[in-house]
């Protein structure tokens, strides 16, 4: 019962503006969110129904994307929170009462402290230990999907579409082992022009070249070459026929320096601009949420909606920022050294101007 004799200490005005906030931020939450996860989820199961991935690994692929999604999410959904819900007890004038009856600024800024800094701790485990780690599963489950199932990954009763329609491949089933697809078809589009079919009984995954490059051994088949139209064609019965299939590389290693852990990143430029922006966000998300409290005023008959045109101009213009520093970081036009601390800087420095002025008197 501690707890909740604690939570009787806690300011009726704070537990009412922590909950005006806190209401907006899970709506914006929910709403960025949906979108974010809603557009991974379309691309996942388009490619799920032209056999590209098993069905069955859209959700679990799709939530390892979260921690990424979330990092960037939460920031923006906090912001749009605290400028909308302050916004609204502007235009009500509640916040004129809160401030007649003796709230300050500083008061104002530890009654929100709980919320912000939730988020912020949020946004940094996310970005700095979540994604990565969330990220690595990701390439070693595309890896292990590769290597297990390779061109079993054909859907059976699906046609698989490559190199924009030059080669089809369909499979009318997986034997048990999951390594060997059943009444094989394969369409291609060869060099000159022609066309070649092949059809057999069953088809074998071979080992992958050094290169990547996938070959698939059928059984027990036929082979026909000609053009449409043209009545000769070549036709040959096989009984084993090793056939080489253009599919995405096998990837041995972890290849993108977001799946790397924090602790390994090295002193190249790519990898000093990806430690910045990991480090960089939980700043960002921090000096964002004070921003939108320093612009959260509107005159009491503006509307709640008044600020949250230029607030949105404010946001996307540090969040560019930040991207147009880690190119520069990246290509090496920048500083390691500096990183992203002149943006931090020069907004943080912003803010807390801003701050300084929002107990005074609006100006008309």
């Amino acid at each position: 019962m501690r707890w909740l004799a604690s939570l009787t200490l806690i300011p009726i005005g704070a537990r009412y503006l922590n909950s005006q906030v806190l209401g907006i931020f899970v709506a914006a939450l929910a709403v960025l969110l949906s979108i974010a996860l809603g557009d991974r989820l379309i691309r996942l199961m388009d490619q799920a129904a032209s056999g590209g991935i098993p069905g069955d690994l859209v959700l679990y692929l799709v939530m390892l994307r979260l921690p990424e999604m979330l990092q960037l999410v939460l920031p923006f959904a906090l912001y749009i929170a605290l400028l909308m819900g302050l916004g609204r007890l502007y235009s009500s004038q509640e916040m004129s009462v809160l401030r007649s009856g003796g709230l300050t600024t500083g008061q104002l800024l530890g009654w929100l402290a709980p919320l912000i800094l939730a988020v912020t701790v949020l946004v940094a485990a996310a970005a700095i230990v979540l994604t990565p780690t969330a990220k690595h599963s990701l390439e070693q489950e595309l890896i292990e999907l590769q290597q297990r199932v390779g061109l079993a990954a054909v859907q059976p009763g699906v046609f698989r579409i490559e190199d924009k329609g030059d080669q089809v491949i369909y499979s009318g089933g997986l034997a048990d082992d999951d390594q060997t697809i059943l009444d094989v078809f394969i369409q291609r589009s060869l060099p000159d022009g022609r066309q070649m079919t092949v059809w057999a009984e069953r088809g074998i995954r071979a080992q992958p070249e050094a290169d990547g490059r996938q070959h698939l051994i059928l059984e027990r088949g036929r082979r026909y070459v000609g053009s449409a139209g043209d009545p000769a064609f070549e036709v040959m019965s096989f009984q084993r026929l090793n056939i080489s299939i253009d599919t995405d590389p096998v990837i041995a290693e972890v290849r993108d320096v977001d799946s790397l852990p924090t602790g390994l990143l090295d002193s190249s430029p790519a990898q000093i601009a990806e430690w910045h922006w990991r480090l960089g966000l939980p700043i960002f998300c921090l000096i964002l949420a004070l921003l939108a409290i320093a612009k959260s005023p509107v005159h009491p008959r503006s509307g709640q909606f008044a600020r949250v045109g230029s607030g949105l101009v404010w946001m996307l213009a540090y969040y560019l920022a930040l991207v147009l520093n880690r190119w520069l970081i990246d290509e090496g036009h920048l500083g390691n050294v500096i990183g992203f601390w002149p943006v931090h800087l020069g907004f943080g420095v912003y803010t807390l101007a801003m701050l300084g002025k929002l107990g005074q008197p609006a100006k008309s």
